[in-house]
Protein backbone atom coordinates (compact mmCIF):
# COMPACT_ATOMS: atom_id res chain seq x y z
CA UNK A 1 0.00 0.00 0.00
CA UNK A 2 2.83 2.13 0.66
CA UNK A 3 5.99 1.14 -0.32
CA UNK A 4 7.81 4.65 0.29
CA UNK A 5 6.82 5.15 4.02
CA UNK A 6 6.78 1.62 5.19
CA UNK A 7 9.77 -1.03 5.69
CA UNK A 8 8.91 -3.98 7.13
CA UNK A 9 5.25 -5.12 8.18
CA UNK A 10 3.98 -8.22 10.80
CA UNK A 11 0.72 -9.63 10.67
CA UNK A 12 -0.23 -11.57 14.01
CA UNK A 13 -3.20 -13.47 15.51
CA UNK A 14 -2.76 -13.49 19.00
CA UNK A 15 -3.23 -17.17 20.44
CA UNK A 16 -5.14 -18.49 23.60
CA UNK A 17 -1.85 -19.14 25.21
CA UNK A 18 -0.18 -15.47 24.85
CA UNK A 19 -3.16 -13.46 25.69
CA UNK A 20 -5.66 -15.43 27.95
CA UNK A 21 -8.46 -14.82 26.14
CA UNK A 22 -9.24 -14.07 22.05
CA UNK A 23 -11.36 -11.85 20.59
CA UNK A 24 -12.67 -13.57 17.56
CA UNK A 25 -11.54 -12.08 14.23
CA UNK A 26 -8.65 -9.63 15.91
CA UNK A 27 -5.83 -8.98 13.50
CA UNK A 28 -2.79 -7.11 15.05
CA UNK A 29 -0.34 -5.17 11.79
CA UNK A 30 3.24 -4.00 13.13
CA UNK A 31 4.19 -1.74 11.02
CA UNK A 32 7.31 -0.08 11.11
CA UNK A 33 8.46 3.11 8.83
CA UNK A 34 10.93 3.06 6.05
CA UNK A 35 13.91 5.30 7.13
CA UNK A 36 16.87 7.22 5.16
CA UNK A 37 19.62 5.74 6.25
CA UNK A 38 18.47 2.13 8.35
CA UNK A 39 22.04 1.14 9.06
CA UNK A 40 22.53 3.89 11.73
CA UNK A 41 21.03 4.44 15.43
CA UNK A 42 17.61 4.75 15.10
CA UNK A 43 15.95 7.30 17.06
CA UNK A 44 12.04 6.49 18.73
CA UNK A 45 10.61 9.38 16.25
CA UNK A 46 12.20 7.31 13.30
CA UNK A 47 10.89 4.20 14.08
CA UNK A 48 7.41 5.62 14.92
CA UNK A 49 4.83 5.30 11.83
CA UNK A 50 3.32 8.64 11.23
CA UNK A 51 -0.20 9.05 11.53
CA UNK A 52 -1.19 9.92 7.85
CA UNK A 53 0.37 6.71 6.64
CA UNK A 54 -1.42 5.02 9.26
CA UNK A 55 -4.74 6.12 7.99
CA UNK A 56 -3.87 5.32 4.65
CA UNK A 57 -2.92 2.12 5.41
CA UNK A 58 -5.82 1.13 7.33
CA UNK A 59 -8.14 2.37 4.74
CA UNK A 60 -5.92 0.01 2.39
CA UNK A 61 -6.48 -2.86 4.61
CA UNK A 62 -9.84 -2.23 5.06
CA UNK A 63 -11.02 -2.04 1.88
CA UNK A 64 -9.49 -5.72 1.72
CA UNK A 65 -10.21 -7.31 4.78
CA UNK A 66 -13.28 -9.99 5.62
CA UNK A 67 -16.00 -8.49 7.42
CA UNK A 68 -15.56 -10.06 10.61
CA UNK A 69 -11.81 -9.22 10.74
CA UNK A 70 -10.55 -6.45 13.01
CA UNK A 71 -7.29 -5.25 12.37
CA UNK A 72 -5.70 -3.00 14.20
CA UNK A 73 -2.49 -1.49 12.73
CA UNK A 74 0.23 -0.28 15.42
CA UNK A 75 4.13 -0.03 15.83
CA UNK A 76 5.28 -3.48 17.63
CA UNK A 77 7.18 -3.30 20.89
CA UNK A 78 10.69 -2.24 20.62
CA UNK A 79 13.23 -3.71 23.16
CA UNK A 80 15.77 -1.25 22.97
CA UNK A 81 19.45 -2.60 23.96
CA UNK A 82 22.71 -1.05 24.49
CA UNK A 83 26.03 -2.89 24.25
CA UNK A 84 29.14 -2.40 25.94
CA UNK A 85 32.47 -4.05 24.53
CA UNK A 86 35.65 -4.14 26.05
CA UNK A 87 38.70 -5.16 22.93
CA UNK A 88 42.10 -5.19 22.68
CA UNK A 89 42.66 -3.46 19.27
CA UNK A 90 45.69 -5.03 17.05
CA UNK A 91 49.33 -2.84 17.74
CA UNK A 92 49.54 0.18 15.39
CA UNK A 93 46.19 0.67 14.16
CA UNK A 94 43.68 3.71 14.27
CA UNK A 95 41.19 3.10 17.35
CA UNK A 96 39.13 5.73 16.16
CA UNK A 97 38.58 3.50 12.76
CA UNK A 98 38.12 -0.08 14.47
CA UNK A 99 35.55 1.96 17.33
CA UNK A 100 33.64 3.34 14.04
CA UNK A 101 33.40 -0.62 12.45
CA UNK A 102 32.56 -1.89 15.71
CA UNK A 103 30.04 0.83 16.56
CA UNK A 104 28.57 0.19 12.63
CA UNK A 105 28.13 -3.44 13.59
CA UNK A 106 26.12 -3.33 16.54
CA UNK A 107 23.66 -0.59 14.97
CA UNK A 108 23.18 -2.45 11.42
CA UNK A 109 22.80 -5.93 13.66
CA UNK A 110 20.92 -4.96 16.76
CA UNK A 111 18.38 -3.15 13.70
CA UNK A 112 14.09 -3.41 13.11
CA UNK A 113 14.75 -3.03 9.37
CA UNK A 114 18.34 -4.15 8.42
CA UNK A 115 19.31 -6.12 11.29
CA UNK A 116 19.52 -9.80 12.56
CA UNK A 117 21.71 -12.89 11.44
CA UNK A 118 20.04 -12.53 7.37
CA UNK A 119 20.63 -8.62 7.29
CA UNK A 120 16.42 -8.49 6.86
CA UNK A 121 15.60 -6.62 10.47
CA UNK A 122 15.61 -8.40 13.68
CA UNK A 123 12.90 -10.88 13.29
CA UNK A 124 9.69 -10.65 15.58
CA UNK A 125 9.57 -12.22 18.70
CA UNK A 126 13.09 -13.48 18.61
CA UNK A 127 14.90 -13.48 21.81
CA UNK A 128 18.46 -11.16 21.75
CA UNK A 129 21.04 -13.48 23.55
CA UNK A 130 25.09 -11.84 24.53
CA UNK A 131 26.35 -14.66 22.26
CA UNK A 132 24.60 -13.51 19.30
CA UNK A 133 26.27 -9.95 20.05
CA UNK A 134 29.94 -11.88 19.89
CA UNK A 135 28.80 -13.62 17.01
CA UNK A 136 27.39 -10.23 14.84
CA UNK A 137 31.77 -8.91 15.99
CA UNK A 138 33.43 -11.71 14.80
CA UNK A 139 35.67 -10.85 12.06
CA UNK A 140 36.28 -7.22 12.45
CA UNK A 141 39.62 -6.12 10.83
CA UNK A 142 42.09 -5.03 13.85
CA UNK A 143 40.80 -6.46 16.43
CA UNK A 144 42.79 -8.78 18.22
CA UNK A 145 39.70 -10.29 20.66
CA UNK A 146 36.82 -8.98 21.92
CA UNK A 147 37.37 -9.76 26.39
CA UNK A 148 33.65 -9.07 27.43
CA UNK A 149 30.62 -7.22 26.81
CA UNK A 150 27.68 -5.73 28.93
CA UNK A 151 24.47 -5.73 27.03
CA UNK A 152 21.90 -3.85 28.85
CA UNK A 153 17.94 -3.18 28.12
CA UNK A 154 18.12 0.57 27.28
CA UNK A 155 15.47 3.62 27.50
CA UNK A 156 13.63 4.81 24.02
CA UNK A 157 16.19 7.35 23.90
CA UNK A 158 19.00 4.80 23.45
CA UNK A 159 20.63 5.49 27.70
CA UNK A 160 21.72 2.29 29.50
CA UNK A 161 19.13 1.35 32.19
CA UNK A 162 19.47 -1.99 34.63
CA UNK A 163 22.17 -4.39 35.07
CA UNK A 164 23.74 -6.18 32.35
CA UNK A 165 21.90 -9.13 31.08
CA UNK A 166 22.60 -12.47 29.02
CA UNK A 167 18.91 -12.30 27.12
CA UNK A 168 16.78 -9.93 26.27
CA UNK A 169 13.28 -11.86 26.71
CA UNK A 170 11.02 -10.12 23.70
CA UNK A 171 7.09 -11.02 23.16
CA UNK A 172 5.85 -12.34 20.39
CA UNK A 173 5.34 -8.80 18.67
CA UNK A 174 8.34 -6.96 19.64
CA UNK A 175 11.80 -6.50 18.23
CA UNK A 176 15.18 -5.24 19.32
CA UNK A 177 16.36 -1.71 18.31
CA UNK A 178 19.73 -0.22 18.72
CA UNK A 179 20.18 2.23 22.01
CA UNK A 180 23.51 4.00 22.64
CA UNK A 181 26.64 1.67 22.50
CA UNK A 182 29.97 1.93 23.68
CA UNK A 183 33.75 0.45 23.04
CA UNK A 184 36.34 0.58 25.44
CA UNK A 185 39.96 -0.27 24.73
CA UNK A 186 41.96 -2.28 26.95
Amino acid sequence: ALPAAIGRVKCLQPTPAEAGRVIPGQVYLLVIPRVPNPQSYLAEKDLTPKKEDIDALSAFVDERRLLTTKVDIRPPAYHWVSVKVQLRATPGAARTEVENEVLTRLYRYLNPLVGGADGKGWEFGRDLFASDVYQALQGIQNVQFVRALEMRAARPGGEPAGDPVETIELVAHGVIASGTHSVEFI
